[in-house]
């Protein structure tokens, strides 16, 4: 209807509207700007950052990725050019780009000076209307021209006659093309040049004005608004990824991160997917079949907030693609729309594959681009859905043509399945249905033809409309069902573009496609579990304490089953319950589900595993004290015997008035003739020969070896010594050439036997702790710890330890041991001697004799007695609790500890680089599980001195008063239960004793020399009890807090290093340590960032040249690994060297994670001296690596 008979009959005109009028003048004021140039130089002159130059980044992009036009460098130094290169391309492009030019700086500021959408899009529509009668003539020239030479072309070759003018035909095609493109204009073209400003000055330039921040808004009001923008670059076949990233984080910002159902529409040009998504949901995208436009677009719908919560969404993101078969394409066709495809694809929650008319061919071509790309989303566990849209088939009302024509769909689906599996190497698929959910009767749309008859005079078919809106509600309904599963966040979607990307551009899209929202899950979930797996370990620990408790007390002498599971089961389901409720409420469950039954099952594993330690612990304490019993009971003859004494002796002088002296010197004149006339009863004591048995368990391990005898006889230094000479063999070079011993293999060897020191001094001091008798069992567990350390050490298959070595060491370390077992004897001796034992016990008989004395007032002296036994029993209690609720707190409120082993890894790169220290940076490498333990221990140490001192004085004060509490409800409960039975002194202790269950250390049998006082008054016992209570526990507070916290650190540290342990396999290609916080995880081992070979000792083969590539890089290569002297096989397909290789996920990695290239620049001379290499040639250092500053790396690392 034109505007006048419109305004005639009332209607309201846009064109009437202020807002209308005034953006119409200003896109006019645009066009004037384009007018000045002949419109083939249009994007030349005015749009320049698009063009060749965007074209050669990309193009050295690709090659970053591929690498393979190497040369002679390596490919790190291939990688740093190409680094080089592309940014030197940005600055050019900056160069082009200001000052800007009139027509970018006005549509910026035109974009920018709106407020109100209506007036951009108003803006935006009259531009796209300018484009379009700007160039629609000039084109459509072209495109007559461009068809009659193809129609002379397609002449030519039916001819048994070529002439020279076929040549001459194409090449005038091609220019045609490329004229088009030059020529083709649209507001698409304008967005591309912003996008290309944004990426130039986000790799160039470091300051960040108010124009570069307002781009990518610029882009998303525009986007928010319904306009499409462009996703792919169909000119360049590249996605801008940082620009795409940047209006998805404005998005984000300006909306919240909201859920978006992504619904990817996959057809081939001129299929009619236009008219349907206009019909479905009134979209326009800014493309025409006129324009020569290529490439993925997306446009944002809002869905309307009532609808939110039924749909489970807040957003519908139509990703729309331009240009599959496209004839301008020609040769380079097939692997662009095979692209095309498997990128719209693996976005979309759902993909619409519209076919048009029934030519075979193009049935064939679009079915078998779409049948390529399900297959590898399946391959990378991305599960979309799919519609098929067949338009235009004619009569569709007639069932039986239906039904044959859906039959012959899925026979051609199944046959092109089989063969994209054959292509890809999948095994298991035969049907199109192995490889995506589907099912023919409802997945299948046919559409009548839109024009009912011959257009133009037709009018539209109203069964057209009707097969919209069935596909419409199927479409809602399959949104529906996957909310429940599968719908991304904003930033999900981010992600998943650029890891698609990543993974098309490096070509083997199935081997390097990383999943970042999947990676993003299990981190999260790791730090979960690391939570979960701390509260069942803690909760143990305290039950832990509490049953040791009970068994030195002497209330547990047989450990039952329910003993120990039950406490433990009760907070595992409990923890069981908040694993469930994680699976199932968390945002990412549909991906995490398929963890849930592994991290069940490895929480089922430690359960498990706590258990049998507690259990372990337990039955050695019962087995110790039962072999304590025998003596244990003489000790109680003894000590009966001289109690009957005292109580005889006290019978003598009760009732007079004697003085603590005078009581003194009454039991001093008796108590050396009680305690001898005990000596007299004891049977003689064998004594160990502790040196004989040294030397016989030598000669028995060490029988093979010649001159043994002599050896033992000779040697008696107790401190080793290295000598380099004979103690290691170094390994011949190629089966025929002795290596040489270097720097490092000097330092490898004096940590192994560091490490063999240390540990033999932890199991001296833990044997010493347990204050056992000698057992000869002690010196095998010495060899034990020997022969581990030699088997497991870091030798690179450089050298052997000799038997010479792990003969003098075990001598070394025999001798030491023989001392300190002897003293061990001795000091059991002492505590277990009936004479010694009596004598320390002198003081508890006397407090026995005295209170006998005193009679009704030797209460106070009773409970003198009492607390002078309790005090240490409290002492020792605190100590244990404290140690748990420092690890606890550390794991909670330390970066390094709160979260998953990654986190610790990265915190560990943090300190290194802040110290700068190589020897330390050689233990981390070298000795990576010691490097850790010392790095948690010296976190302990200052944790303990700074920050968490005040901490530490509150956990104990909270120990202090629980503690007191549970004496204070023993000492009240026991008195209540005494009087109601009218118990003795005997029967109030017995109460006591139980009430303090498993609350600390206090055996009943240690109050036997009071058990038979005559006290009565359980009342005033009571309230002595209570008034002694409040000095004893600051004397005890007092107590804790001067000894040193030292003595905690490693029981600390031991519990932690448990805790955070994690997988200790090292990458077989860079010796990077998987950073997976199960220690025997299910699936491959892996590491967020691998390293430079260099970094581990690697050099090129028959040269000292360091290797500087890094195994992300080189299985991106088209480079062979050598194995063995004859074998090679190409990196990228490492896992066939088996072993270690088979079990390790390594995957093409273009990021430009600098903390490895700055180690290698800093420590350049270090490297170069420890292993005796040079970085040159191939190993040359690339200039830009020395670029890179600490602060770079760290704050790479912290933005982690």
């Amino acid at each position: 209807m034109p505007s006048n008979t419109a305004r005639e009959q009332g209607f309201l005109i846009d064109e009437d509207q202020r807002d209308c009028k005034e953006t119409k003048e200003k896109a006019q004021t645009i066009m004037a700007l384009l007018e000045e140039c002949k419109l083939s130089q249009t994007k030349e002159n005015l749009l320049p950052l698009q063009g060749q130059l965007w074209h050669l980044w990309c193009k050295k992009d690709k090659e970053f990725y591929h690498l393979r036009e190497k040369g002679n460098r390596s490919i790190e130094q291939h990688k740093s050019e190409i680094e080089t290169d592309k940014r030197i391309i940005r600055r050019r492009q900056l160069e082009k780009a200001f000052p800007l030019n009139d027509l970018m700086r006005s549509v910026l500021e035109l974009l920018q000076h709106y407020s109100e959408t209506h007036n951009k899009i108003y803006f935006l529509q009259w531009l796209t209307l300018f484009f379009d009668n700007l160039t629609i003539e000039h084109l459509e020239k072209l495109h007559e021209k461009q068809r009659s030479l193809w129609l002379m072309v397609q002449r030519e070759k039916q001819r048994a006659e070529k002439s020279n003018s076929l040549t001459l035909w194409q090449k005038q095609i091609e220019a045609i093309s490329t004229e088009i493109r030059d020529c083709t204009l649209g507001i698409e073209h304008l967005l591309r040049e912003v996008g290309q400003i944004y990426e130039a000055l986000e790799e160039t330039s470091s300051s960040r004005d108010s124009l570069f921040l307002s781009l990518p808004e610029i882009a998303a009001d525009l986007m928010l608004a319904g306009v499409p923008i462009e996703l792919m670059d169909g000119d360049a076949s590249y996605v801008p990824l940082k620009w795409v990233a940047a209006i998805f984080d404005k998005i984000s910002e300006k909306v919240g991160d909201k859920r978006l159902f992504v619904l990817s529409v996959l057809g081939l040009q001129s299929s009619g997917k236009s008219t349907l998504l206009n019909a479905l949901f009134g979209l326009q995208f800014t493309v025409s079949a006129g324009r020569c436009t290529k490439g993925a677009y997306m446009q944002l719908l809002k869905v309307e907030e009532t609808f939110t919560e039924e749909l489970g969404f807040d957003f519908v993101l139509v990703v729309d693609t331009e240009g599959l078969r496209a004839p301008e394409l020609n040769n380079k066709s097939q692997n662009w729309d095979n692209e095309l495809a498997t990128f719209v694809i693996g976005l979309g929650n759902l993909t619409l594959i519209n076919i048009f008319g029934e030519n075979p061919s193009e049935m064939q071509d679009i079915l078998q681009i779409a049948v390529q790309a399900f297959l590898r989303m399946k391959q990378v566990k991305i599960s979309p859905s799919c519609l098929f849209v067949h338009q235009n088939v004619g009569e569709v009302t007639a069932k039986d043509q239906n039904m044959e024509g859906r039959r012959c769909l899925e026979q051609r689906l199944d046959e092109m399945a089989v063969t994209a599996a054959e292509q890809e190497e999948c095994s298991n698929v035969s049907h199109f249905n192995d490889v995506i959910k589907f099912d023919v009767n409802n997945h299948v749309y046919y559409f009548a033809h839109l024009w009912d008859g011959n257009p133009p005079m037709a009018p539209p078919n109203p069964r057209y409309s009707h097969n919209v809106q069935e596909l419409k509600s199927r479409i809602i309904l399959t949104a529906k069902q996957e909310a429940s599963s599968s719908i991304m966040k904003v930033s999900d979607v981010k992600f998943r573009v650029q890891d698609l990307w990543r993974a098309l551009v490096n070509e083997n899209f199935i081997f390097s496609f990383r999943n970042t929202r999947e990676i993003m899950a299990m981190s999260k979930l790791e730090t979960m579990y690391n939570h979960w797996t701390w509260e069942l370990r803690s909760h143990m620990l305290d039950f832990q304490n509490q049953l040791i408790n009970q068994i030195q007390n002497g209330k547990v002498q047989a450990l039952k089953t329910s003993i120990v599971e039950a406490p433990v089961t009760e907070k595992y389901i409990a923890i069981k319950q908040e694993l469930e409720k994680y699976f199932s409420e968390d945002p990412d469950n549909e991906i995490l589900v398929q963890w849930k039954a592994n991290f069940e099952n490895k929480l089922t594993i430690l359960k498990e595993a706590l258990i049998s330690d507690t259990r372990r612990k337990a039955n050695e304490l019962i087995h110790l004290k039962k072999n304590q019993e025998r003596l244990d009971k003489k000790k109680s003859t003894y000590e009966n015997e001289l109690l009957e004494r005292s109580r005889k002796l006290a019978l003598t002088v009760k009732g007079k008035e004697l003085n603590e002296e005078e009581l003194h010197e009454k039991f001093n004149q008796l108590w050396k003739k009680w305690v001898c006339d005990v000596s007299l009863d004891l049977p003689p004591v064998i004594e160990p020969d502790i040196d004989t048995d040294s030397e016989n368990i030598l000669w028995e391990y060490f029988q093979k070896e010649i001159n043994m005898v002599d050896i033992l006889m000779r040697y008696s230094e107790d401190k080793f010594q290295i000598n380099y000479d004979e103690h290691v063999k170094m390994n011949k070079k190629y089966n025929f050439m002795t290596r040489t011993l270097k720097v490092c293999d000097r330092e490898s060897i004096n940590m192994t036997t560091e490490n063999i020191i240390k540990r033999f001094n932890e199991t001296i001091n833990n044997i010493h702790k347990q204050q056992c008798d000698y057992n000869t069992s002690y010196f095998h567990e010495i060899l034990r710890i020997i022969e581990e350390e030699v088997k497991s050490a870091h030798t690179e298959e450089r050298y052997t330890f000799t038997s010479k070595y792990i003969i003098e060491l075990s001598l070394c370390l025999f001798q030491r041991a023989s001392k300190s077992f002897k003293e061990m004897h001795k000091a059991f001796k002492r505590a277990n001697d009936p004479v010694n034992y009596l004598e320390r016990k002198k003081d508890d008989f006397f407090m026995s004799f005295k209170i006998s004395c005193q009679g009704a007032t030797s209460i106070k002296t009773f409970v003198d007695f009492l607390w002078h036994k309790l005090t240490p029993a409290i002492s020792a209690t605190i100590r244990g609790k404290m140690v748990i609720k420092i690890a606890g707190d550390m794991r909670s409120s330390c970066p390094e500890f709160n979260g998953n082993r990654a986190n610790l890894e990265k915190h560990i790169l943090i300190s290194l680089a802040e110290e700068e220290n190589f020897d330390n940076y050689w233990r981390y490498l070298h000795y990576t599980k010691s490097f850790f333990s010392s790095y948690i221990e010296n976190h302990i140490k200052q944790y303990c001195s700074d920050e968490g001192s005040k901490k530490i004085k509150t956990f104990l004060k909270i120990s202090l008063g629980d503690i007191k509490n549970a004496i204070l409800s023993a000492i009240h409960e026991s008195t209540a239960v005494a009087k109601d039975k009218g118990s003795t002194a005997s029967g109030w202790l017995d109460l006591f004793c139980d009430h303090l269950g498993s609350n600390l250390i206090f055996p009943r049998r240690d109050l036997v020399s009071i058990e038979h006082q005559e006290i009565t008054d359980t009342e005033f016992l009571k309230e002595a009890m209570s008034t002694a209570l409040d000095p004893a526990m600051r004397t005890v507070e007092e107590e804790c807090l001067s000894k040193p916290m030292d003595e905690m650190v490693p029981d600390i540290e031991k519990i932690l290093s448990e805790h955070l342990c994690g997988c200790w396999k090292q990458c077989p290609l860079c010796n990077a340590v998987c950073t997976n916080t199960i220690p025997q995880h299910e699936g491959d081992h892996s590491v967020p960032f691998h390293r430079p070979q260099a970094v581990s000792g690697w050099h090129k083969i028959k040269t000292d040249h360091f290797v500087i590539d890094c195994c992300t890089s080189s299985v991106a290569s088209d480079r062979f690994m050598l194995l063995g002297s004859n074998r090679e096989i190409p990196y990228k397909n490492y896992r066939q060297a088996g072993g270690d290789f088979a079990t390790w996920s390594i995957t093409p990695d273009s990021s430009t994670q600098s903390y490895w290239k700055w180690f290698v620049s800093h420590f350049r001379s270090k490297l170069e001296e420890k292993y005796q290499k040079k970085f040159t040639d191939t190993g040359e250092i690339p200039e830009a690596w020395a670029k890179i500053t600490k602060e770079d790396v760290l704050n790479d690392l912290k933005e982690q």
